[in-house]
C-alpha cells in the first residue's frame, strides 16, 4: 500500500528551521510558562485567552505611553525647541531692523530699553 508511518516528534520538542542550526540560550519566562503548559497538557483555550488579554494590555499600555509622550507640553521636547530657536532667530532680526533704522547698535538698545522701563539706570 505504500511506504510505513514514520515517527513524529513529541509536541514539545523545539524545532530548527531547515538549514539552520538552533542556539543553545537560557530559556526566558515566557519560554518557562509556555514549555510548563506543554508539559500540562497542551495549550488551551483559555491559555490562549489569558495570554492574548495580557498582549492586548501590553499594547494598550504601549499606546498610553506614546501619548503621554507625544502630549508632552513643558520641557525641552523638540517642538519646544523649534519654536525657541524661531522666537530668537525673530528678536535678532528685529534687533538688526532697528539698528538698521536708527543706528544705535543691539547692546545699546538693550540698555536704552532697560532705562525707559525703569529697571536700572544704565544707559548715560
Amino acid at each position: 500500500r505504500g511506504a510505513p508511518p514514520r515517527a513524529r516528534a513529541p509536541a514539545t520538542a523545539p524545532r530548527a528551521a531547515p538549514g539552520r542550526m538552533m542556539a543553545i540560550s537560557t530559556e526566558t519566562e515566557a519560554e518557562a510558562e509556555v514549555s510548563k503548559a506543554l508539559k500540562e497538557g497542551g495549550v488551551t483555550v483559555e491559555y490562549q485567552r489569558k495570554k492574548a488579554k495580557e498582549m492586548v494590555k501590553f499594547f494598550k499600555q504601549q499606546q498610553y505611553n506614546q501619548a503621554v509622550e507625544d502630549s508632552q507640553v513643558f520641557g525641552m521636547t523638540p517642538k519646544n525647541e523649534i519654536n525657541n530657536g524661531r522666537w530668537t532667530m525673530f528678536g535678532l532680526l528685529v534687533g538688526m531692523m532697528t539698528e538698521y533704522a536708527t543706528g544705535v547698535d543691539f547692546i545699546d538698545q538693550i540698555k536704552l530699553t532697560i532705562s525707559v522701563l525703569g529697571i536700572a539706570d544704565v544707559y548715560d
